[in-house]
């Protein structure tokens, strides 16, 4: 169990958090040897008992991080044997190398062994990764000896979140001059290109390496500051994806983080407050983008059409609101109500109108030139192919010109083409196609019923739509009602589904994102030592139905599914309705 950290705020496995020590340090944090009371390494001492004695004293003196005796090996070094935990009043550590094979003993903050040895991109992704899923999700990972102005960003998008000045401190001495966008030896610069006071002194007096040092851990504690607010604003991936251009192993290493799909996914939040910046190559690899396409492929089931339109996306979002889309809606008239719709785009590939406020679809920006690249083609294509294979139409009209329509069309795609565009000829060709192909299709269901049909299964689960919209219910304004007029579900702006507990209680016999909490009556917030179970699928942001012996309500997790149960501190759940059972 940790007793001194907690995590506050979550952005993929970047964390916001606290660490109370003497004086509580928020994380993630630029720590020095003053907070640290180490026994240091068993080599230092005669024997192992006199280690672990050193080790009982130091753990009784608290206010600072303890980290009891160790084995330092090096990094390609397995340790030869492990030293048994000294019990802490305090903060505790534990220094765990990337090699170890046994979990170590549970503490608030876990130190990577050799971790200043972390330089090939395939063993510091790995290394980092190991520990971080051995390690409880409410425990600090501490990375001493590795921070760099350049690689900041990276190491706290991997998972790290305690960092130290040493390597920035050290290059500093030895000539290396630290900047974001990398490190140059010293001499081969003409002059300093920044102007905070310790290169402002040297301007004079020359190179000095202490006044190097100095500058290099300020551009360090510069680039945590930025570091936290892109945390903070849900951005730091698109913040990374820039970083890493820095240097071909910081990209090569987020290209090796992107395929470990699974440990991402666990951690990366179902929607953010920000738009989504998909500006390189890794944006198509993102988790948002997969999480996306795979729900629409594996749990979204179209409305029962006999027409499918394809349509371009647009710059505007969502795309009902765009020019372009509204002329569309004009053009097609009353044979929009016997089509489906489905726009495509990149890096999403495919978003049915019915699921054009989730996000990442609704709040989304791409470099747009009008040119599909390879990769972005094989993508969509993939898409549309398994899409196709789901969802089976008799008829399809293909809206698109340009490398769009020709990915569409060289990729076999049977449909009528119109050439897309917006001015008469192109609207009165889509008309023209749109009338002839719903000539005898079968109408739809209103489109806010098929919204709420879409969104229950996006966001529950394929069939939780049955569910939830079972018997004689009908839709006013944004709400879902039943056959009482009592409300079930509602629309919110960021496209999830609000459920009251009416509307929970349709989707709980399907089981699936349900948190079970211990015999009480929450009074607000759930916290997670009240969790005594939780959906795996559950990401922070969902919407969840919390139940206990004496207790049933709906809400919005604040943490993974997996989080809650093996977390000892912070909020599982914001309550919105609950009540006594």
């Amino acid at each position: 169990m940790t007793k001194c950290f907690e995590v506050t705020n979550r952005d993929g496995p970047a964390r916001l958090g606290r660490l109370r020590l003497d004086e509580t340090i928020e994380t993630p944090a630029i720590i020095s040897k003053d907070v640290i009371q180490s026994a240091g390494p068993i080599w230092a001492f005669s024997s192992i008992d006199e280690a672990l004695e050193r080790g009982r004293m130091l753990s009784e003196k608290s206010g600072k991080i303890f980290i009891g005796p160790h084995v330092a090996v090096p990094l390609h070094t397995e340790p030869p044997f492990a030293i048994p935990a000294i019990p802490a009043e305090g903060a505790s550590g534990v220094v765990v190398h990337p090699l170890a094979r046994d979990r170590p003993p549970a503490s608030d903050v876990r130190v990577i062994g050799a971790a200043g040895s972390l330089r090939n991109p395939r063993e510091l992704v790995g290394s980092i990764l190991k520990i971080r899923n051995d390690t409880p999700p409410d425990s600090a990972l501490y990375a001493p000896a590795l921070a760099t102005p350049a690689n900041l960003a990276l190491l706290i998008y991997l998972g790290v979140d305690l960092v130290d000045g040493t390597k920035a401190v050290v290059d500093g001495l030895l000539g290396r001059y630290h900047l974001r966008d990398g490190v140059w030896p010293l001499g081969d610069l003409r002059e300093l290109p920044c102007r905070c006071p310790h290169c402002r002194s040297q301007e004079q007096s020359g190179p000095d390496p202490k006044l190097i040092a100095e500058h290099n851990l300020l551009k360090l504690e510069e680039e945590l500051l930025l570091v936290r607010e892109m945390i903070h604003a849900g951005t730091i991936r698109e913040y990374v994806e820039r970083q890493v251009r820095v240097s071909p192993e910081q990209t090569a290493a987020l290209r090796l983080l992107d395929q470990e799909h699974e440990y991402l996914e666990r951690r990366t939040p179902v929607h953010r407050r920000n738009v989504m910046y998909a500006n390189t190559a890794e944006s198509l690899q993102r988790v948002e983008v997969t999480r996306f396409a795979n729900r629409v492929l594996d749990r979204y089931r179209a409305p029962e059409s006999d027409v499918l339109l394809l349509l371009p996306c647009s710059a505007r979002k969502p795309y009902s609101t765009s020019r372009s889309h509204r002329l569309f809606a004009m053009a097609l008239g009353q044979s929009r109500r016997r089509l489906h719709e489905l726009i495509l785009t990149s890096p999403l590939a495919l978003v049915p109108r019915e699921l054009e406020e989730v996000y990442p679809a609704a709040s989304y920006d791409v470099a747009v030139t009008g040119r599909w690249d390879l990769e972005e083609r094989d993508w969509l294509t993939k898409c549309l192919d398994a899409y196709l294979a789901r969802n089976p139409y008799k008829r399809i009209v293909a809206h698109l010109d340009g490398e769009l329509r020709e990915a569409v069309e060289d990729h076999g795609i049977d449909a009528v083409y119109t050439g897309g565009g917006t001015d008469g000829d192109s609207l009165a060709r889509l008309k023209e196609a749109a009338d002839e192909a719903v000539r005898e299709a079968r109408n739809l269901e209103g489109y806010q019923m098929q919204r709420f049909r879409a969104l229950a299964d996006y966001h529950f689960g394929r069939g939780a739509s049955g569910a939830l919209l079972e018997g004689d219910v009908r839709v006013k304004g944004r709400e879902l009602q039943s056959a009482e007029r009592r409300p079930l579900a509602s629309l919110t702006p960021n496209g999830t589904i609000a459920l009251s507990l009416d509307g929970a209680r349709r989707l709980v016999p399907r089981g699936g994102y349900i948190v079970e909490i211990g015999d009480f009556l929450p009074r607000g917030d759930v916290l997670a030592p009240g969790v005594t179970g939780a959906d795996e699928k559950i990401r922070p942001g969902d919407e969840v139905m919390v139940r206990g012996e004496v207790a049933f309500g709906v809400g919005k997790a604040r943490m993974s599914g997996w989080e809650m149960v093996e977390s000892t501190r912070g909020i599982a759940v914001e309550l919105r309705h609950v009540e006594k059972v």
